[in-house]
Protein backbone atom coordinates (compact mmCIF):
# COMPACT_ATOMS: atom_id res chain seq x y z
CA UNK A 1 0.00 0.00 0.00
CA UNK A 2 1.52 3.46 -0.91
CA UNK A 3 1.39 6.56 1.03
CA UNK A 4 0.90 9.86 -1.00
CA UNK A 5 3.14 12.14 -0.02
CA UNK A 6 2.57 15.08 2.52
CA UNK A 7 0.93 18.46 0.41
CA UNK A 8 3.28 21.35 -0.19
CA UNK A 9 -0.09 23.45 0.00
CA UNK A 10 0.59 26.17 2.61
CA UNK A 11 -2.54 26.09 5.25
CA UNK A 12 -4.56 28.64 5.44
CA UNK A 13 -4.89 29.86 9.06
CA UNK A 14 -8.70 30.53 10.85
CA UNK A 15 -7.78 34.48 11.88
CA UNK A 16 -8.14 34.72 15.48
CA UNK A 17 -6.55 37.12 17.99
CA UNK A 18 -5.72 36.25 21.86
CA UNK A 19 -4.94 39.11 24.16
CA UNK A 20 -3.22 38.74 27.73
CA UNK A 21 -3.83 41.65 29.84
CA UNK A 22 -2.06 39.97 32.47
CA UNK A 23 1.24 39.77 30.59
CA UNK A 24 2.36 43.30 30.02
CA UNK A 25 5.18 44.10 27.70
CA UNK A 26 5.88 47.82 28.87
CA UNK A 27 4.23 50.82 29.22
CA UNK A 28 3.83 52.73 26.02
CA UNK A 29 6.13 55.67 25.77
CA UNK A 30 4.49 58.90 24.91
CA UNK A 31 7.07 59.98 23.17
CA UNK A 32 6.58 57.76 20.24
CA UNK A 33 4.47 59.94 19.04
CA UNK A 34 6.83 62.91 18.68
CA UNK A 35 7.76 64.87 15.26
CA UNK A 36 10.27 65.93 13.16
CA UNK A 37 11.34 69.83 11.72
CA UNK A 38 13.99 69.99 9.14
CA UNK A 39 14.62 72.93 6.67
CA UNK A 40 13.38 71.40 3.74
CA UNK A 41 10.74 72.48 1.41
CA UNK A 42 7.88 74.08 3.16
CA UNK A 43 8.37 72.37 6.65
CA UNK A 44 9.47 75.43 8.26
CA UNK A 45 9.14 77.92 6.09
CA UNK A 46 5.31 77.70 5.31
CA UNK A 47 4.12 74.91 7.53
CA UNK A 48 5.45 76.28 11.10
CA UNK A 49 6.34 79.84 9.90
CA UNK A 50 3.61 81.91 7.33
CA UNK A 51 4.60 81.78 3.66
CA UNK A 52 6.99 84.92 2.34
CA UNK A 53 7.96 85.83 -0.81
CA UNK A 54 10.93 83.92 -0.68
CA UNK A 55 9.54 80.93 1.03
CA UNK A 56 10.69 77.73 -0.91
CA UNK A 57 10.59 77.36 -4.05
CA UNK A 58 11.34 81.29 -4.48
CA UNK A 59 13.73 83.02 -3.30
CA UNK A 60 15.17 86.99 -2.58
CA UNK A 61 16.78 87.27 -6.41
CA UNK A 62 13.49 85.75 -7.95
CA UNK A 63 11.01 86.40 -5.67
CA UNK A 64 6.83 85.25 -6.37
CA UNK A 65 5.16 87.56 -8.13
CA UNK A 66 3.14 90.28 -6.51
CA UNK A 67 -0.05 88.82 -8.41
CA UNK A 68 0.29 85.32 -7.24
CA UNK A 69 0.90 86.09 -3.15
CA UNK A 70 -1.53 86.41 -0.30
CA UNK A 71 -0.06 87.78 2.75
CA UNK A 72 -0.89 85.29 5.79
CA UNK A 73 -3.90 87.55 7.78
CA UNK A 74 -2.54 88.30 10.89
CA UNK A 75 -5.29 86.52 12.91
CA UNK A 76 -3.83 83.07 11.33
CA UNK A 77 -1.07 83.44 13.73
CA UNK A 78 0.69 84.02 17.04
CA UNK A 79 1.79 86.97 18.32
CA UNK A 80 5.73 85.19 17.75
CA UNK A 81 3.93 84.58 13.71
CA UNK A 82 3.53 80.75 14.10
CA UNK A 83 1.05 79.53 12.04
CA UNK A 84 -1.63 78.81 14.67
CA UNK A 85 -3.44 75.94 12.74
CA UNK A 86 -0.75 74.11 12.27
CA UNK A 87 0.02 74.78 15.90
CA UNK A 88 -3.07 73.52 16.95
CA UNK A 89 -3.20 70.41 15.42
CA UNK A 90 0.25 69.09 16.48
CA UNK A 91 -0.35 70.10 20.09
CA UNK A 92 -4.05 69.52 20.48
CA UNK A 93 -5.18 67.12 18.16
CA UNK A 94 -1.69 64.85 17.95
CA UNK A 95 -0.12 66.07 21.25
CA UNK A 96 2.78 65.48 19.80
CA UNK A 97 5.46 65.83 22.99
CA UNK A 98 9.25 66.24 21.28
CA UNK A 99 10.35 67.61 18.10
CA UNK A 100 13.46 66.74 16.17
CA UNK A 101 15.24 69.47 14.95
CA UNK A 102 16.86 71.36 12.71
CA UNK A 103 17.30 67.89 10.46
CA UNK A 104 18.04 65.46 8.92
CA UNK A 105 20.58 65.52 6.57
CA UNK A 106 20.06 69.65 6.73
CA UNK A 107 22.17 69.20 10.20
CA UNK A 108 25.37 68.36 9.11
CA UNK A 109 26.27 71.48 7.18
CA UNK A 110 24.47 74.00 9.90
CA UNK A 111 25.97 76.26 11.74
CA UNK A 112 23.60 77.23 14.92
CA UNK A 113 25.33 80.69 15.08
CA UNK A 114 23.82 81.34 12.18
CA UNK A 115 20.46 81.31 13.84
CA UNK A 116 20.83 83.56 16.74
CA UNK A 117 20.60 87.20 16.97
CA UNK A 118 19.33 89.83 15.80
CA UNK A 119 17.11 88.18 12.08
CA UNK A 120 18.23 91.01 10.31
CA UNK A 121 21.61 90.46 10.63
CA UNK A 122 21.57 86.75 10.08
CA UNK A 123 23.23 84.93 6.85
CA UNK A 124 22.05 83.80 4.35
CA UNK A 125 23.86 80.48 3.52
CA UNK A 126 23.13 77.88 0.52
CA UNK A 127 21.89 74.74 1.61
CA UNK A 128 23.44 71.47 0.70
CA UNK A 129 21.60 68.91 1.91
CA UNK A 130 17.96 69.10 -0.56
CA UNK A 131 19.41 72.22 -2.86
CA UNK A 132 18.58 76.28 -2.91
CA UNK A 133 19.21 78.61 0.19
CA UNK A 134 18.66 78.68 4.02
CA UNK A 135 18.01 82.39 5.08
CA UNK A 136 18.36 81.48 9.08
CA UNK A 137 15.02 83.11 10.08
CA UNK A 138 14.20 80.50 11.89
CA UNK A 139 16.81 79.62 14.51
CA UNK A 140 17.59 78.30 18.23
CA UNK A 141 16.13 82.06 19.72
CA UNK A 142 12.85 83.16 21.01
CA UNK A 143 10.03 83.64 18.24
CA UNK A 144 11.51 80.71 16.74
CA UNK A 145 12.30 76.86 17.44
CA UNK A 146 12.22 77.17 21.55
CA UNK A 147 9.68 79.63 21.53
CA UNK A 148 7.55 77.54 19.07
CA UNK A 149 8.47 74.67 21.70
CA UNK A 150 7.15 76.37 24.49
CA UNK A 151 4.25 77.36 22.59
CA UNK A 152 3.70 74.31 20.85
CA UNK A 153 4.36 72.60 24.97
CA UNK A 154 6.64 69.87 22.95
CA UNK A 155 9.68 69.17 24.66
CA UNK A 156 13.27 70.23 22.34
CA UNK A 157 15.26 67.28 20.70
CA UNK A 158 18.35 69.28 19.09
CA UNK A 159 20.77 67.17 16.76
CA UNK A 160 24.39 68.19 16.53
CA UNK A 161 26.01 68.85 13.31
CA UNK A 162 28.77 65.82 13.35
CA UNK A 163 29.39 66.48 9.67
CA UNK A 164 31.15 70.07 9.09
CA UNK A 165 30.82 70.94 12.75
CA UNK A 166 33.37 70.95 15.48
CA UNK A 167 33.47 69.27 18.87
CA UNK A 168 34.19 73.22 20.25
CA UNK A 169 30.95 74.19 18.04
CA UNK A 170 28.64 71.47 19.72
CA UNK A 171 29.59 72.78 23.44
CA UNK A 172 28.89 76.17 22.67
CA UNK A 173 25.59 75.44 21.31
CA UNK A 174 24.69 73.03 24.51
CA UNK A 175 26.19 76.13 27.01
CA UNK A 176 24.05 78.31 24.95
CA UNK A 177 20.75 76.28 25.98
CA UNK A 178 21.27 75.09 28.65
CA UNK A 179 23.93 77.54 30.27
CA UNK A 180 23.18 78.85 33.74
CA UNK A 181 26.67 80.51 34.85
CA UNK A 182 28.39 83.76 34.23
CA UNK A 183 29.39 82.38 31.24
CA UNK A 184 29.70 83.79 27.47
CA UNK A 185 27.17 81.70 25.17
CA UNK A 186 24.62 81.81 28.98
CA UNK A 187 25.26 85.15 28.95
CA UNK A 188 24.93 85.71 25.16
CA UNK A 189 21.63 83.76 25.55
CA UNK A 190 20.38 86.00 27.97
CA UNK A 191 20.97 89.03 25.94
CA UNK A 192 19.52 87.57 22.81
CA UNK A 193 16.41 86.61 24.57
CA UNK A 194 16.09 88.96 27.47
CA UNK A 195 15.44 86.23 29.92
CA UNK A 196 17.86 84.28 32.46
CA UNK A 197 16.82 80.98 32.34
CA UNK A 198 18.24 78.31 30.18
CA UNK A 199 16.14 76.47 27.57
CA UNK A 200 16.84 73.25 29.50
CA UNK A 201 17.18 71.13 25.94
CA UNK A 202 17.43 67.41 27.45
CA UNK A 203 17.48 65.63 24.02
CA UNK A 204 20.86 65.96 21.88
CA UNK A 205 21.90 63.20 18.60
CA UNK A 206 25.26 62.84 18.00
CA UNK A 207 24.55 63.67 14.29
CA UNK A 208 22.51 62.57 11.39
CA UNK A 209 23.19 59.27 9.20
CA UNK A 210 26.80 59.61 9.17
CA UNK A 211 27.00 56.88 7.50
CA UNK A 212 25.22 57.60 4.10
CA UNK A 213 27.29 58.54 1.20
CA UNK A 214 24.66 61.50 0.27
CA UNK A 215 25.56 62.97 3.84
CA UNK A 216 28.19 66.39 3.97
CA UNK A 217 31.21 64.89 6.04
CA UNK A 218 30.30 60.93 5.61
CA UNK A 219 32.47 58.56 7.61
CA UNK A 220 33.55 55.13 8.63
CA UNK A 221 31.34 53.33 11.56
CA UNK A 222 35.14 52.94 13.60
CA UNK A 223 35.67 56.69 12.48
CA UNK A 224 32.06 57.69 13.81
CA UNK A 225 32.38 55.76 16.98
CA UNK A 226 35.79 57.24 18.07
CA UNK A 227 34.51 60.66 17.67
CA UNK A 228 31.46 60.17 19.05
CA UNK A 229 32.79 59.16 21.84
CA UNK A 230 34.91 61.65 22.84
CA UNK A 231 31.89 64.26 22.05
CA UNK A 232 29.34 62.36 24.53
CA UNK A 233 32.79 62.60 26.87
CA UNK A 234 33.25 66.61 26.44
CA UNK A 235 29.32 67.23 26.25
CA UNK A 236 29.04 65.26 29.89
CA UNK A 237 31.54 67.93 30.95
CA UNK A 238 29.47 70.92 30.36
CA UNK A 239 25.77 69.34 31.18
CA UNK A 240 25.79 65.68 32.70
CA UNK A 241 21.85 65.83 32.61
CA UNK A 242 21.44 65.36 29.18
CA UNK A 243 20.03 62.10 27.01
CA UNK A 244 22.44 61.24 24.16
CA UNK A 245 21.39 59.81 21.07
CA UNK A 246 24.01 57.90 19.68
CA UNK A 247 23.58 57.87 15.22
CA UNK A 248 22.27 54.23 13.94
CA UNK A 249 21.45 53.03 10.53
CA UNK A 250 18.88 50.59 10.22
CA UNK A 251 19.38 48.09 13.24
CA UNK A 252 20.37 45.59 11.71
CA UNK A 253 23.45 46.77 9.60
CA UNK A 254 27.61 46.54 10.49
CA UNK A 255 27.55 50.08 11.04
CA UNK A 256 24.77 49.71 14.38
CA UNK A 257 26.93 47.08 15.68
CA UNK A 258 30.29 49.00 15.67
CA UNK A 259 28.53 52.07 16.92
CA UNK A 260 27.00 50.44 19.79
CA UNK A 261 30.09 48.42 20.94
CA UNK A 262 32.02 51.49 21.18
CA UNK A 263 28.88 53.92 22.41
CA UNK A 264 26.63 51.80 24.83
CA UNK A 265 28.15 52.90 27.55
CA UNK A 266 28.24 56.92 26.56
CA UNK A 267 24.69 57.00 25.00
CA UNK A 268 21.45 56.78 26.34
CA UNK A 269 19.73 55.90 23.49
CA UNK A 270 20.46 54.95 19.80
CA UNK A 271 18.81 55.68 16.79
CA UNK A 272 17.15 53.68 13.55
CA UNK A 273 15.93 55.24 10.28
CA UNK A 274 13.74 53.69 8.02
CA UNK A 275 10.49 54.18 5.63
CA UNK A 276 8.25 52.22 3.69
CA UNK A 277 7.16 52.52 -0.08
CA UNK A 278 10.92 53.52 -0.37
CA UNK A 279 13.20 52.13 -3.02
CA UNK A 280 14.20 51.18 -6.24
CA UNK A 281 11.65 47.85 -8.45
CA UNK A 282 9.80 48.14 -11.31
CA UNK A 283 7.06 50.87 -11.07
CA UNK A 284 5.56 49.22 -14.16
CA UNK A 285 4.18 46.67 -12.27
CA UNK A 286 1.49 48.51 -10.49
CA UNK A 287 -0.67 45.62 -9.69
CA UNK A 288 2.44 45.01 -7.00
CA UNK A 289 2.14 48.58 -5.42
CA UNK A 290 -0.45 47.68 -2.81
CA UNK A 291 1.54 45.23 -1.52
CA UNK A 292 5.11 46.87 -1.76
CA UNK A 293 3.22 50.19 0.35
CA UNK A 294 1.51 48.21 3.47
CA UNK A 295 3.56 45.27 4.25
CA UNK A 296 6.56 46.91 4.55
CA UNK A 297 6.77 47.63 8.85
CA UNK A 298 7.30 44.36 9.28
CA UNK A 299 10.71 45.50 8.44
CA UNK A 300 10.97 48.07 11.12
CA UNK A 301 9.70 45.36 13.63
CA UNK A 302 12.95 43.08 12.42
CA UNK A 303 15.07 45.77 12.51
CA UNK A 304 13.98 46.78 16.25
CA UNK A 305 14.27 43.03 17.42
CA UNK A 306 17.69 42.70 15.84
CA UNK A 307 18.86 45.96 16.98
CA UNK A 308 17.70 45.22 20.57
CA UNK A 309 19.88 41.79 20.49
CA UNK A 310 23.04 44.04 19.30
CA UNK A 311 22.39 46.53 22.12
CA UNK A 312 22.36 43.61 24.90
CA UNK A 313 25.88 42.29 23.50
CA UNK A 314 27.41 45.56 23.46
CA UNK A 315 25.82 46.22 27.56
CA UNK A 316 27.34 42.81 28.33
CA UNK A 317 30.75 43.49 26.93
CA UNK A 318 30.97 46.64 28.60
CA UNK A 319 29.23 45.38 31.56
CA UNK A 320 26.79 48.06 31.49
CA UNK A 321 23.47 48.03 33.63
CA UNK A 322 21.08 51.05 32.56
CA UNK A 323 19.03 49.59 29.55
CA UNK A 324 19.70 51.32 26.31
CA UNK A 325 16.75 52.33 24.24
CA UNK A 326 16.04 52.79 20.53
CA UNK A 327 14.98 56.31 19.31
CA UNK A 328 13.27 55.45 16.10
CA UNK A 329 13.73 58.95 14.89
CA UNK A 330 12.89 59.26 11.27
CA UNK A 331 10.27 56.87 9.89
CA UNK A 332 7.14 57.39 7.55
CA UNK A 333 5.83 56.52 4.39
CA UNK A 334 7.88 58.06 1.41
CA UNK A 335 8.53 57.13 -2.64
CA UNK A 336 11.23 59.21 -3.21
CA UNK A 337 10.40 59.29 -6.76
CA UNK A 338 7.05 61.18 -5.64
CA UNK A 339 8.10 63.27 -2.74
CA UNK A 340 11.39 64.81 -4.17
CA UNK A 341 13.90 67.45 -3.28
CA UNK A 342 12.37 69.61 -6.70
CA UNK A 343 8.57 69.68 -4.47
CA UNK A 344 9.93 70.17 -1.31
CA UNK A 345 9.24 66.20 -1.03
CA UNK A 346 5.74 67.04 -0.71
CA UNK A 347 3.95 63.77 -1.24
CA UNK A 348 -0.39 62.93 -1.05
CA UNK A 349 -0.74 59.95 0.55
CA UNK A 350 -3.78 57.14 -0.28
CA UNK A 351 -5.33 54.72 1.93
CA UNK A 352 -3.07 52.31 1.41
CA UNK A 353 -0.41 54.81 3.24
CA UNK A 354 -2.27 55.26 6.22
CA UNK A 355 -2.63 51.13 6.83
CA UNK A 356 1.11 51.33 6.49
CA UNK A 357 1.28 54.28 9.11
CA UNK A 358 -0.97 52.20 11.45
CA UNK A 359 1.43 49.32 11.36
CA UNK A 360 4.01 51.07 11.60
CA UNK A 361 2.40 52.33 15.27
CA UNK A 362 1.33 48.58 15.92
CA UNK A 363 4.99 48.00 15.84
CA UNK A 364 6.25 50.54 18.19
CA UNK A 365 3.18 49.61 20.52
CA UNK A 366 4.66 45.89 20.66
CA UNK A 367 7.90 46.72 21.01
CA UNK A 368 7.56 49.13 24.09
CA UNK A 369 10.03 47.73 25.72
CA UNK A 370 12.76 49.07 24.26
CA UNK A 371 11.46 51.96 21.55
CA UNK A 372 11.40 54.96 23.58
CA UNK A 373 10.94 57.83 20.85
CA UNK A 374 9.77 57.75 16.98
CA UNK A 375 9.18 60.78 15.50
CA UNK A 376 7.44 60.67 12.05
CA UNK A 377 9.39 62.20 9.07
CA UNK A 378 8.00 65.01 9.23
CA UNK A 379 5.24 66.99 10.79
CA UNK A 380 4.18 69.20 8.41
CA UNK A 381 3.97 69.66 4.77
CA UNK A 382 7.26 67.43 3.74
CA UNK A 383 6.12 63.99 3.25
CA UNK A 384 3.84 64.81 6.61
CA UNK A 385 0.04 63.99 7.82
CA UNK A 386 0.05 68.11 7.65
CA UNK A 387 -0.36 69.86 4.08
CA UNK A 388 -0.80 73.31 4.54
CA UNK A 389 -2.01 75.92 1.60
CA UNK A 390 0.26 78.11 -0.25
CA UNK A 391 0.95 81.17 -0.72
CA UNK A 392 -1.82 81.80 -3.03
CA UNK A 393 -4.10 81.56 -0.32
CA UNK A 394 -2.67 80.90 3.09
CA UNK A 395 -5.91 80.30 4.90
CA UNK A 396 -5.92 76.46 6.02
CA UNK A 397 -4.30 72.97 6.23
CA UNK A 398 -5.69 69.85 5.17
CA UNK A 399 -5.43 66.34 7.38
CA UNK A 400 -3.82 63.82 5.08
CA UNK A 401 -4.95 59.44 5.62
CA UNK A 402 -1.88 59.05 7.32
CA UNK A 403 -2.90 61.52 9.73
CA UNK A 404 -5.48 59.23 11.12
CA UNK A 405 -3.79 56.63 12.30
CA UNK A 406 -1.86 58.82 14.24
CA UNK A 407 -4.60 60.68 15.85
CA UNK A 408 -5.85 57.57 16.72
CA UNK A 409 -2.78 55.79 18.59
CA UNK A 410 -1.93 59.29 20.10
CA UNK A 411 -5.70 59.24 21.97
CA UNK A 412 -6.00 55.78 22.27
CA UNK A 413 -3.05 53.71 22.99
CA UNK A 414 -0.77 56.82 24.77
CA UNK A 415 -0.77 56.03 28.43
CA UNK A 416 -1.41 52.54 28.79
CA UNK A 417 1.03 49.18 29.25
CA UNK A 418 1.42 47.25 25.81
CA UNK A 419 0.05 43.75 26.39
CA UNK A 420 0.71 40.38 25.04
CA UNK A 421 -1.46 39.16 22.09
CA UNK A 422 -1.38 36.24 19.61
CA UNK A 423 -2.20 37.14 16.38
CA UNK A 424 -3.13 33.66 14.03
CA UNK A 425 -3.84 35.43 10.10
CA UNK A 426 -3.50 34.52 6.58
CA UNK A 427 -0.18 36.03 5.26
CA UNK A 428 0.61 37.51 2.04
CA UNK A 429 2.39 36.03 -0.48
CA UNK A 430 3.64 38.78 -2.77
CA UNK A 431 6.06 41.28 -3.49
CA UNK A 432 7.39 43.24 -0.19
CA UNK A 433 9.18 46.22 0.02
CA UNK A 434 12.06 45.94 1.47
CA UNK A 435 12.23 42.48 -0.43
CA UNK A 436 13.37 40.76 2.42
CA UNK A 437 11.15 41.12 4.53
CA UNK A 438 8.74 38.10 3.85
CA UNK A 439 12.08 35.78 3.21
CA UNK A 440 13.80 36.86 6.01
CA UNK A 441 11.06 37.72 8.74
CA UNK A 442 8.80 35.66 7.14
CA UNK A 443 5.84 35.99 5.16
CA UNK A 444 3.70 39.12 7.09
CA UNK A 445 0.40 38.48 8.10
CA UNK A 446 -2.48 40.17 6.71
CA UNK A 447 -3.98 40.82 10.32
CA UNK A 448 -1.81 43.02 12.42
CA UNK A 449 -2.22 44.31 15.52
CA UNK A 450 -1.48 45.80 19.14
CA UNK A 451 -2.91 46.35 22.61
CA UNK A 452 -2.90 48.41 25.33
CA UNK A 453 -4.65 48.29 28.91
CA UNK A 454 -5.05 51.42 30.15
CA UNK A 455 -6.07 52.12 33.97
CA UNK A 456 -8.18 55.40 34.40
CA UNK A 457 -6.22 57.75 37.40
CA UNK A 458 -8.78 58.98 39.34
CA UNK A 459 -11.58 55.69 38.90
CA UNK A 460 -9.27 53.03 38.68
CA UNK A 461 -11.45 52.01 35.66
CA UNK A 462 -9.15 49.86 33.39
CA UNK A 463 -10.23 49.40 29.79
CA UNK A 464 -8.95 47.25 26.76
CA UNK A 465 -7.54 49.42 23.37
CA UNK A 466 -7.06 46.83 20.29
CA UNK A 467 -5.80 47.79 17.22
CA UNK A 468 -5.80 45.74 13.99
CA UNK A 469 -4.81 46.54 10.55
CA UNK A 470 -6.64 44.30 8.06
CA UNK A 471 -3.94 44.69 5.20
CA UNK A 472 -5.77 42.66 2.85
CA UNK A 473 -7.02 44.75 0.13
CA UNK A 474 -10.01 43.12 -0.90
CA UNK A 475 -10.53 40.01 1.83
CA UNK A 476 -12.91 40.78 4.74
CA UNK A 477 -11.91 38.68 7.76
CA UNK A 478 -14.36 37.68 11.08
CA UNK A 479 -12.29 37.12 13.86
CA UNK A 480 -12.56 35.77 17.16
CA UNK A 481 -10.99 38.24 19.75
CA UNK A 482 -10.16 35.88 22.85
CA UNK A 483 -9.61 38.36 26.13
CA UNK A 484 -7.72 35.70 28.64
CA UNK A 485 -8.95 35.90 32.09
CA UNK A 486 -10.79 38.82 31.45
CA UNK A 487 -15.08 39.86 31.23
CA UNK A 488 -16.00 42.57 29.15
CA UNK A 489 -18.89 44.68 29.13
CA UNK A 490 -21.29 43.78 26.56
CA UNK A 491 -20.83 47.30 24.48
CA UNK A 492 -17.48 48.48 22.05
CA UNK A 493 -16.73 51.94 20.95
CA UNK A 494 -15.07 51.58 17.55
CA UNK A 495 -13.17 53.85 15.65
CA UNK A 496 -13.08 52.82 11.82
CA UNK A 497 -10.67 54.36 9.38
CA UNK A 498 -11.79 52.67 5.75
CA UNK A 499 -12.73 53.54 2.20
CA UNK A 500 -13.52 51.87 -0.31
CA UNK A 501 -11.00 52.58 -3.04
CA UNK A 502 -7.49 51.79 -1.26
CA UNK A 503 -6.25 54.51 -3.49
CA UNK A 504 -8.69 57.50 -2.20
CA UNK A 505 -6.44 60.22 -0.58
CA UNK A 506 -7.68 64.13 0.75
CA UNK A 507 -7.09 67.04 -0.70
CA UNK A 508 -8.25 70.61 -1.29
CA UNK A 509 -12.08 70.37 -1.91
CA UNK A 510 -12.10 66.83 0.04
CA UNK A 511 -10.59 67.31 3.18
CA UNK A 512 -12.42 64.42 4.72
CA UNK A 513 -12.67 61.99 2.04
CA UNK A 514 -10.70 59.80 4.36
CA UNK A 515 -11.12 59.88 7.62
CA UNK A 516 -12.26 58.17 11.19
CA UNK A 517 -15.65 56.99 11.54
CA UNK A 518 -16.59 56.47 15.55
CA UNK A 519 -19.75 54.29 16.32
CA UNK A 520 -20.97 52.14 19.55
CA UNK A 521 -21.46 48.58 18.87
CA UNK A 522 -22.85 45.30 20.62
CA UNK A 523 -19.56 43.03 21.96
CA UNK A 524 -20.01 39.46 21.82
CA UNK A 525 -16.60 38.87 21.12
CA UNK A 526 -15.70 38.70 17.57
CA UNK A 527 -15.65 41.83 14.75
CA UNK A 528 -15.15 41.84 11.31
CA UNK A 529 -12.78 43.76 10.17
CA UNK A 530 -13.55 45.07 6.82
CA UNK A 531 -10.63 44.56 3.90
CA UNK A 532 -8.05 47.34 3.84
CA UNK A 533 -9.12 49.04 7.16
CA UNK A 534 -7.45 50.39 10.60
CA UNK A 535 -9.93 49.50 13.06
CA UNK A 536 -9.56 50.28 16.92
CA UNK A 537 -11.74 48.49 19.42
CA UNK A 538 -11.94 50.34 22.68
CA UNK A 539 -13.88 48.43 25.82
CA UNK A 540 -14.12 48.77 29.57
CA UNK A 541 -13.21 45.28 31.20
Amino acid sequence: MSVPPPSTDAVELAPAIDIFPSAPIAPVSPLIFSGFLEHLGRCIYGGILPSARTTFPHTPRAPCPDAQFTETAPELLTPDGFRTDVLAVLRDELRVPLVRWPGGNFVSTYNWKDGIGPREARRRRPELAWGGEESNLFGTDEARFIAWCRVAKIEPYVVLNMGTGTLEDALHWIEYCNGTGDTYYANLRRQNTGRDEPHNVRYWGLGNEVWGEWQVGQQTASAYATKARQWAHAIRLVDPNVILVGCGETGVNHWDGVVLDALVDKVDMHSIHLYTGFGPRDRSQTEREYGRAVYGPDAAEYSIEVCKGLINKARFARNVSKPIKIAFDEYGVWDETVGTPQNGLEQFYNLADALAMASWLNVFVRQADVVDIACIAQSVNVISPLITSTYRSPTGLFRQTIFWPLYLFSRYMRGGTAVQLSVKSPTFAGETLPQWVSSVKGPPSDLDASAVLGVDAETGRRSLRVAVVNRSEDRSYDVPIRIAFESTTQEVEVHELWHADVWARNGWGNENEVCVKTRTERWEGRWTFREHSVTLLVMSL
